[in-house]
């Protein structure tokens, strides 16, 4: 279940990554510094909380192998 949830973050990373990028290519109304700001930290920090609960699946399958 956690495996699943971190690929799941990790994808969402991903969709905030591409709709950052769509977001400057449109010209909205908003600040582009403001924008590549928060979409930056939401992205990393999605990917980092992703790849902590697939690494603590593989710890707890490794743990019940020994």
């Amino acid at each position: 279940m956690k495996k699943e949830l971190g690929k799941v973050l990790i994808d969402i990373a991903k969709l905030v990554v591409g709709g950052v990028i769509l977001a400057g290519l449109m010209r909205q109304d908003i600040p582009p510094t403001f924008l590549f700001v928060v979409g930056g930290i939401v992205a990393v920090l999605m990917i980092y909380i992703g790849l902590v609960f697939i690494s603590m699946t593989d710890n707890e399958s490794k743990n019940k192998k020994v």
